[in-house]
């Protein structure tokens, strides 16, 4: 049993997803807390402060971080150094014109600012994407490296130390925005310096910077940007498009967020086996072993889609009891309608390793621009599907109710998740031979192993 716990425990795949849940969970939390303890005004601050970085963070990251794991995954010592190097450059380049604009806003309209709430965030976000530099340049390096475990810990202590003193001064003091805006920068800050006390962030290469690196994690970092902006849409263009309907309004996205909660949890264990096979893939890529590639897609992908099946069995059984869990009492009187949106969600689910892992083959396999590409013609359809659902629907039938709406809604999230399957298929299959049978069959093959092994220890 020690035996079986410590080789569970030291898991890649556990680890990146105990990495995943606990981020979700500790987020929450001092999501809650943030929520009791400032004013409704600097809780919309902290919102306008937290929502624009993470969609800045991802976009200057994007350009670096993906190309950075791929050309990293087999690198000779010297190209390490190089791309290091080249990277670091990379983001102090993007820091530039990040802060000139924010910092600018904030001397030329700095009423207007205040006004609508993102005052601290021009601010205060140039510092902190200074701070955050080395603490995510050593993610990055880990996950080339495979090194989940380290991740997990710099994530953890990132949010862990948080969430623990913004609960003790919940109890203790009474602060507003500014003082929850320094204890984020400190954790932020002792983050990276612990980081570069131990030397994981890479920037000892700063002085190596070559500009034909700096050109080849440019060239991988725009399409890679490009879809992390796109994926994001995909998740927030739903409830975006709701929001604008008067007819639907703030209850129809009320209504919407519950099952589109079911997603975000359900995409946890996907991101966590997404993040492990990237740089197995790109290490097999950039070795040319497409043999060594094949088995690990059709690994990867067959067991996340068999997993999926069997929570969307559950899924199917307990929806109305997850909703009453995520939403209250106040919504039992629209349970049945948010049931059926549920069970469209359930199905949806089941889609996204099969267009999540082609996704992650197509960047492995240095064609970033392809799964560009994907991605945008999901999120093309995917908008063009929710104007017609919520506008075009009620304009040719006004008497349909809102969650009807909404089921159509989810509806084209079927539709879209179907295209990205089939053009990222399309699209894999020109680049390397691979067969959705075998995804399958090496799902279906390694949970009948494990059944046997299970049952044979059992009879023992």
């Amino acid at each position: 049993m020690k035996k079986t716990l410590s080789k569970l425990v030291n898991d890649l795949n556990f680890l990146s997803l105990a990495a995943n849940f606990s981020t979700a969970v500790m987020g929450l939390l001092s999501f809650m807390i943030l929520m009791r303890m400032l004013s409704i005004p600097d809780f919309g601050k902290w919102v306008l402060f937290t929502a624009p970085a993470s969609l800045i963070d991802m976009m200057r990251f994007g350009l670096s971080k993906e190309a950075l794991v791929r050309f990293l995954s087999s690198p000779t010592e010297t190209d390490r150094k190089y791309y290091l190097g080249s990277s670091w450059a990379i983001g102090f380049l993007i820091l530039i014109p990040i802060t000139i604009i924010l910092w600018s806003l904030t001397f030329l309209i700095p009423d207007a600012l205040n006004s609508s709430g993102y005052d601290v965030f021009c601010y205060w976000y140039p510092v902190l994407a200074l701070i955050n530099l080395p603490w995510n340049y050593a993610w990055t390096i880990f996950q080339a490296e495979l090194n989940f475990k380290r991740i997990f810990w710099i994530r953890f202590f990132n949010l862990c130390s948080f969430l623990i003193i913004i609960f003790a001064a919940y109890f203790l003091i009474k602060i507003n925005i500014t003082v929850v805006v320094m204890i984020y920068l400190l954790t932020n800050f002792a983050t990276s310096a612990f980081c570069l006390i131990k030397k994981w962030t890479g920037i000892e290469f700063f002085r190596h910077i070559s500009w034909i690196k700096m050109k080849e994690v440019l060239r991988y970092g725009q399409f890679s940007m490009g879809t992390k902006v796109g994926s994001s849409l995909l998740k927030g263009a739903d409830s975006f498009i709701i929001s604008f309907s008067a007819y639907c309004g703030p209850i129809g996205v009320a209504l919407y967020a519950i099952p589109l909660k079911y997603v975000e949890l359900i995409e946890i264990p996907l991101i966590s086996f997404a993040t492990t096979a990237f740089p197995k893939l790109s290490k097999a890529s950039l070795d040319n072993d497409q043999n060594k590639f094949r088995e690990i897609f059709y690994s990867y992908t067959g067991i996340v889609v068999f997993l999926f099946i069997a929570i969307a069995i559950l899924g199917l059984f307990f929806n109305k009891l997850f909703i009453i869990i995520i939403g209250g009492t106040q919504y039992m009187a629209s349970l049945t309608e948010i049931s059926y949106i549920m069970i469209v969600f359930v199905v949806y689910c089941t889609l996204l390793p099969l267009d999540r892992f082609t996704g992650v083959a197509l960047d492995s396999l240095n064609k970033p621009q392809r799964n560009f590409q994907k991605v945008l013609f999901m999120t093309s359809a995917n908008i063009l599907g929710d104007i017609f659902a919520v506008f075009g629907m009620h304009y040719l039938f006004p008497e349909l109710p809102v969650t009807t709406l909404l089921l159509f809604v989810a509806l084209a999230s079927i539709v879209f998740a179907l295209i990205g399957i089939f053009i990222g298929y399309k699209f894999l299959k020109q680049e390397i031979d691979i067969s959705f049978f075998e995804i399958f069959r090496k799902g279906y093959a390694f949970y009948k192993e494990n059944a046997i092994r299970l049952l044979a220890k059992r009879i023992k």
